[in-house]
């Protein structure tokens, strides 16, 4: 039975329209810009040419496609053709977490927004205006795609491929949504040995889809440095803690996942280990960074409204037992639910056939009001979303005062934003990041943090000029050196090197 479109689009919408109310705030979404534009007139570059301690050497290609697209959003309609783009991205996400999670209980609309939850409630810290969130959106589709051949729509398992290939050249996330493909391929290869050798296919298929690329091998780099040696200094690469929000609500999936899994017998055998390909590597690279919590609650969430309630039902089960002291019969197993439900589930359970049950009129109509309501909310967004950015934080008042040519030490945070705004100026370091890991940004933390080999690090790199923090501890030591101060303001110091 096909889950109703009534709930997802709706609430698709909701989050699409929502999105659209925050203007353009993220200082990378500058320096992604640049590198769009610049695709757009000249092609992908493949060396820098926005720094001054990088310039020349080789840069990573991998986001060229995302790039393009926010420069050809912005084309089209300035910073509000971003905001919209931000809003389909969001609105498609939600809407698609949610239908994956109905389509388990196509009856149980409320059980499927609830197991939803977390990862609706997660992503709003991912709505970022980078190509990393159309990278979430692929992420979000293969989890849709992988259930629903699990489920008996084989089809599902050729788009795969095609997905990946242009998931690769949108974000390193892929490496990602490539293991999770290949994992499910070797478990449906034990499972299911009549299309054993499709499943190999479909594997091998997957891999070589991200090799199409401009970077081709070296794409690979940039995914596993993002997954395995993430530059724990800059925030939101940072080990997730669960004493934030963020990290709360990673934690309500997570144990929410484990104690279901625990308490549901049923789970065994093939649903084991369908589920283990699916959650326990994105559990894992959840783990290693802030930026990554999202991804275990958006593909834990069908397997929370499958199996959720019947946890819950076991759970429910032993307190009357503890309380009334009476001892049940070992019944409850994962297969053991109501009527309603088994027939919900007899197309999988019946050798996961490929029936569908057709549509009646009236879900056809509703589904089409719902899809109204969908595009209403998205255009109204679009229409009343900002039309500038919040540089608010950002050194706006400096730009004029910025020297021309190299020597400029600028935060880390503002190197986007000078990017685009300050062209003739090149930057020391921005969130490009992996191009300067090395000398360039040891230098960089020498200098603002004042390490033993700043005074060193100053000379080499004949730094001329700091855009720092008023707080940051040059800019504390500058004032006591009085080397003179070309502006400052409560946000920051322009000093200038004598």
């Amino acid at each position: 039975m096909r889950a109703p479109l009534l709930v997802p689009l709706v609430l698709g919408g909701l989050a699409a329209f929502a999105a659209s109310q925050a203007p353009v705030s993220d200082s990378d979404l500058f320096w992604h810009l640049a590198v769009g534009r610049d695709v757009a007139a000249h092609g992908i570059a493949r060396l820098d040419t926005y720094s001054w301690t990088v310039a020349g050497r080789p840069i990573l290609v991998d986001q060229w496609l995302g790039e393009l697209v926010l420069s050809l959003a912005y084309a089209i309609d300035s910073w509000r053709g971003i905001v919209t783009l931000r809003a389909l991205a969001v609105g498609a996400i939600a809407a698609i977490v949610v239908w994956t999670s109905l389509a388990e209980r196509p009856r149980r609309p409320l059980i499927a927004v609830l197991a939803a939850l977390p990862a609706l409630a997660l992503s709003r810290f991912a709505w970022t205006d980078r190509p990393e969130l159309l990278g979430l959106l692929c992420f979000t589709v293969l989890v849709a795609l992988l259930r629903a051949g699990r489920r008996g729509a084989l089809r599902a398992f050729a788009l795969c491929p095609p997905l990946l290939l242009i998931w690769a050249n949108l974000h390193a996330s892929y490496a990602l949504g490539l293991g999770l493909a290949v994992l499910v391929a070797l478990e449906r290869m034990l499972v299911d040995a009549p299309r054993r050798r499709q499943y190999a296919a479909l594997a091998v298929a997957c891999g070589l889809a991200t090799f199409v690329t401009p970077a081709g091998l070296a794409t690979w780099t940039s995914s596993g440095g993002h997954f395995l040696a993430p530059p724990r200094f800059v925030q939101e690469e940072g080990t997730p803690d669960v004493t934030t929000l963020p990290g709360a609500l990673f934690s309500v999936a997570l144990l929410a996942t484990l104690g279901s899994a625990l308490l549901v017998p049923g789970i065994r055998g093939r649903n084991a280990l369908f589920e283990i390909a699916m959650l326990v590597p994105v559990a894992f690279v959840s783990m290693t960074a802030t930026r990554h919590l999202v991804f275990f609650p958006i593909a834990a969430a069908p397997f929370l409204s499958k199996w959720g309630p019947n946890a819950l039902a076991a759970v429910w089960a032993q307190v009357r037992a503890a309380w009334f002291g009476a001892r049940r019969t070992r019944g409850l197993t994962a297969e053991r639910e109501s009527p309603v439900h088994n027939k919900e589930r007899e197309s999988e359970t019946q050798g996961e056939g490929t029936r569908e049950h057709v549509r009646p009129r009236g879900r056809l109509a509703t589904d089409g009001i719902a899809a109204a309501i969908a595009v209403a909310l998205l255009i109204g967004g679009a229409l009343t979303a900002p039309t500038e950015p919040d540089l608010s934080g950002f050194p706006v008042t400096a730009l004029s005062q910025l020297p021309a040519g190299p020597g400029l030490l600028n935060r880390y945070d503002w190197g986007g934003f000078l990017i685009w705004y300050a062209p003739a100026t090149p930057v020391f370091v921005d969130g490009r990041l992996f191009p300067y890991v090395g000398d360039a940004l040891d230098d960089y933390r020498s200098v603002i943090g004042l390490h033993p080999d700043w005074r060193e690090a100053l000379t080499r790199r004949g730094i001329r000029t700091l855009l720092v923090l008023p707080t940051d501890a040059i800019a504390v030591h500058a004032a006591d050196l009085g080397w003179p101060v070309l502006a400052r303001t409560e946000k920051y110091v322009l000093l200038r090197i004598p």
